[in-house]
């Protein structure tokens, strides 16, 4: 049985707002300086796309340099989504030691509850509910045309448009 994450979307659209980004295909790294987070982008290997360290003193996510602009996107809203949804659940960092939360291929399968809700969160993010529905009555008739033009306007893959349509109940 699939998790209810429908909490997600408000926030997600509650955080675009507040930070006068929401319209599709926002830019997602000026987002992460709004939030004080600090941006990485390094070689790391084909397993990892991206990860999030809070420090005492720092937020940082760390992306795949390898991986294509798309990927790298929805990899930075997902660790918005860590940093959000999950960076108060961890301990105060007295000891200095970071805390690592990975997005990997577990992620992309959603095997971790925490990994599937910073997934749900980036869809939200990327792709709010309230655009899609504005935007889908734009789109070409063609189901593949209208998820290519929804993937171009949101700035996604077309496989990451046919999940959220489909996680929206639009029968893709």
């Amino acid at each position: 049985m699939r998790p209810n994450f429908n909490y997600l979307e408000e926030r997600a659209e509650d955080l675009l707002v507040r930070n006068n980004l929401f319209y599709a295909g926002f830019n997602v790294k000026k987002l992460t300086k709004l939030l004080k987070i600090n941006l990485k982008e390094e070689p790391l290997s084909d397993d990892v796309s991206g990860f999030f360290v809070m420090t005492d003193t720092d937020n940082i996510i760390t992306y795949n340099k390898s991986n294509g602009k798309l990927r790298q996107r929805f990899t930075i809203a997902h660790e918005i989504g860590h940093f959000i949804l999950h960076s108060k659940e961890q301990p105060i960092f007295i000891d200095k030691t970071p805390s690592v939360m990975f997005r990997n291929n577990s992620s992309s399968t959603g095997e971790d509850f925490k990994e599937r809700e910073a997934n749900a969160f980036a869809a939200s993010l990327l792709m709010p509910r309230t655009l899609i529905e504005k935007e889908i009555l734009n789109a070409p008739n063609d189901i593949d045309d209208a998820i290519q033009h929804l993937a171009d306007m949101f700035k996604v893959s077309q496989q990451a448009m046919s999940f959220r349509l489909s996680n929206l109940g639009y029968g893709i």
